[in-house]
């Protein structure tokens, strides 16, 4: 690289769990005690089956340990954490680095219970289930789900009804939800937080609040532009997703 620093996963990176001195005579050494991550690259040199599952900026915190001259660290290494169940978490920048599982805890799996693809991937597409909350691999969706008219009628709760809402908002309620592949290893799951408190804002107003679409994220946005093709929740009869 131009700057002389090797790329980003050339490296290794570990969490520091305490920092000692050692004194000599004219010296002073210091140690530090590290839980390493682990690399995609890393986990297939130990013939780790999870490698498969693990994205290209994705470190695995194992338990392995060790300790290190603190002279070896390179830098200091900002590790975003990823929680797989909280939607709510904006997406995650692309070559940024990230966490989400440990050696003994692996987090969502596709909900069909019959693929091969036992843990998500950040490399395969995967929808979310806004009933059921579940997520499932879009190539499941595809063999076990039922494919469903692209235009979709929105059907708001009675309480709704004396509501006027914009089209642009009524098609946010349709987007399909979906993570890994093009849509970033978080995806658009945000949507389904900001679009029920723009719901409780609008229950209170009246109306949508003005400007309600600064609320929402760009990345967000462009998804309504997209046509996706609908299917029926394998969990859910009747439910689109």
């Amino acid at each position: 690289m131009e700057d002389g620093c090797l790329p980003t996963m050339s490296y290794w990176y570990g969490k520091v769990l305490g920092i000692y001195l050692k004194m000599a005579k004219q010296t002073q050494d210091v140690w530090l005690d590290i839980q390493w991550y682990y690399r995609r690259v890393d986990l297939e040199d130990e013939d780790v089956d999870l490698a498969a599952c693990v994205g290209e900026y994705e470190l695995v915190l194992s338990d392995h340990k060790s300790a290190v001259d603190m002279h070896c660290v390179e830098a200091h290494a900002k590790i975003v954490r990823y929680d797989e169940g909280d939607l709510s978490q904006p997406q995650i920048p692309t070559a940024t680095l990230y966490h989400r599982w440990n050696n003994t805890q692996v987090a969502t799996s596709c909900s069909c219970n019959s693929c091969d693809l036992t843990f998500s991937s950040p490399n395969h597409l995967q929808r979310y289930c806004r009933s059921c909350r579940r997520w499932f691999n879009e190539a499941c969706i595809a063999a076990l789900g039922h494919r469903m008219d692209s235009s979709i009628k929105v059907r708001l709760p009675p309480p709704y009804d004396a509501i006027k809402f914009d089209e642009e908002f009524l098609a946010l309620l349709t987007t399909p939800i979906r993570r890994g592949g093009h849509c970033g290893v978080v995806g658009n799951g945000i949507l389904v937080i900001q679009v029920r408190a723009l719901m409780e804002q609008a229950m209170k107003l009246g109306k949508l609040p003005d400007g309600w679409m600064d609320d929402i994220q760009p990345t967000v946005l462009t998804s309504t532009q997209e046509s996706v093709r609908r299917y029926s929740c394998p969990m859910c009869t009747g439910m689109v997703i």
